[in-house]
């Protein structure tokens, strides 16, 4: 491809949302932290508006739901790493296979249901 090529420009412009989607993404998980809001009536439907926002910038772009799905995954990965973390402050010892599988299927039931 070549600098001049409307697919370069199109994967640039693709690449610059998610950037764009995983740094909200990134602040508002930095905020959940902080503040500490509620999973099922606070985070997860706020954490969908802003990937649904994310994803209808590129209603018309075929790979929208792949980009959803990416966004959803790094939200999943940030969840999880925060929950060990947790756990870890709150054992002295952890299953971390344990309590990861654990956040994957908090995040998939609430992720679901909101």
């Amino acid at each position: 491809m070549s600098a001049s090529d409307p697919r370069r420009y199109e994967l640039k412009m693709k690449d610059s949302k998610i950037i764009i989607g995983k740094s909200i993404i990134k602040r508002f998980f930095d905020y959940y932290e902080d503040v500490g809001l509620d999973d099922e009536t606070e985070f997860f439907p706020i954490l969908k508006i802003i990937i649904s926002g994310v994803v209808e910038a590129l209603k018309d772009d075929s790979r929208s739901q792949n980009i959803e799905k990416e966004l959803k995954e790094y939200s999943k990965q940030l969840y999880v790493s925060l929950w060990i973390l947790h756990a870890e402050e709150d054992k002295e010892e952890i299953d971390i296979e344990y309590e990861r599988k654990a956040a994957i299927r908090q995040f998939e039931d609430i992720y679901r249901k909101v």
